[in-house]
């Protein structure tokens, strides 16, 4: 009966254990291969449960059918039908976690408030993490335990919660002129960017290079959500078309070739995704795609495509315009920009890797839309910000 109590009555106590949750994973999963391999299998369940609490808190189902709440109908449906597919193609059941996941965290993202004490527990924790690999680690391309395109990523989901968190939070304990925020900013970019290329992680770089001009130059308008995302899916089928022409066979960038085996990815991955394009391919890759040795489809919003189908891949889409939308529609501030900076750099270097669709990245994008979120709600109610 949660559902239909006061949302506000239960809040202390489900944020704090979704806070929880939500660092294990965070934690756990970036800190030690050992520990990675424990903990990476099952880090998606912890996510599941702490946007369960979540859920629970700050929904009421009863209203939500009163007020025929399009995006709550949408969320539940997608989840629905992105189950009924995983039976008709007999999919695995960990597609179900990073699918109702996602969902969950756009239908959520625009809802939720976290206090300074609850983000300051998040921000804290990863500036930990990366100030560990960007300056103590010796780790390098060649010479790592873990992938090193992952810890770069890491680095980069790091730096983003960094560099909002501050925005949000420093300027209320502090004068801080904004001469300070652009130093800050070149000296982050600079740090990340050499390690980015210590570990030659080419869609780490695109993603820093995205954050910049989105911070810098790009107009904060709606129009960029659809070029952003639009770029975003598009761009495989540019490389597979390169890659078929054979006019990029002796590029190579950063000592790797152009398209690092990505090109013959995609094409295996259309090949079989076009016989489903309802209900998708599941995530039985082994059974769908003998042919690849590397099943995965190294895409956020393709993996749903490819997984889930186009249906569920819509809502994902609609939902995804809907809460960028709201970061651009706040006041315009330090705060919203670098949001918006961190967004389009997670969905940009999404369009190489999984990446912000899974745990615990997932967890750190979600963190994102609620600094821009909680920060336009006390702007716009200043007396009860804490």
């Amino acid at each position: 009966y949660v559902w239909f109590q006061d949302p506000n009555s239960i809040s202390t106590q489900f944020l704090t254990n979704t806070i929880i949750l939500f660092l294990i994973p965070i934690v756990t999963t970036t800190t030690a291969p050992t520990l990675w391999g424990i903990f990476n299998p099952i880090s998606p369940v912890f996510i599941f449960g702490g946007l369960c609490l979540l859920f629970f808190n700050h929904i009421s189902i009863k209203d939500c059918f009163a007020s025929k709440d399009k995006e709550f109908f949408l969320t539940i449906g997608g989840i629905l039908l992105s189950i009924v597919n995983m039976i008709l193609v007999r999919s695995r059941i960990g597609a179900f976690f990073t699918i109702s996941s996602f969902l969950l965290i756009l239908y959520l993202a625009n809802k939720i408030r976290f206090d300074k004490v609850q983000l300051t527990s998040i921000a804290v924790t990863c500036f930990f993490i990366w100030f560990y690999w960007q300056f103590i680690s010796n780790s390098q391309y060649g010479q790592t335990d873990f992938n090193p395109n992952g810890l770069a990523l890491v680095i980069f989901a790091y730096f983003c919660i960094i560099i909002c968190y501050f925005m949000y939070a420093f300027p209320t304990y502090f004068h801080i002129p904004k001469w300070f925020y652009h130093i800050l900013i070149l000296l982050l970019i600079f740090f990340i960017t050499r390690r980015a290329l210590s570990f030659k992680s080419r869609c780490t770089l695109i993603a820093i290079t995205t954050w910049f001009i989105t911070y810098y130059l790009l107009p904060k308008k709606k129009y960029t959500i659809s070029l952003v995302l639009g770029v975003s899916l598009f761009m495989p089928i540019v490389y597979v078309l390169l890659w078929k022409s054979g006019l990029v066979d002796n590029i190579t960038i950063l000592g790797k070739r152009f398209a690092s085996g990505r090109d013959f990815i995609w094409y295996e991955f259309f090949k079989v995704f076009i016989r489903h394009p309802l209900t998708g391919i599941g995530s039985d890759f082994d059974r769908m795609l003998p042919n690849l040795i590397y099943k995965n489809a190294h895409h956020a919003l393709l993996n749903f495509l490819f997984v889930h189908g186009l249906p569920v891949l819509l809502v994902v889409l609609y939902l995804l315009y809907k809460r960028i939308s709201d970061v651009i529609s706040s006041p315009s501030s330090p705060v919203s920009t670098a949001c918006l900076a961190s967004i389009y750099g997670m969905i940009a270097t999404g369009s190489l890797e999984n990446f912000y669709i899974l745990a615990p990245f997932n967890a750190l994008f979600l963190t994102i839309f609620v600094i821009s979120n909680t920060y336009a709600q006390e702007q716009a109610t200043p007396h009860r910000s804490q």
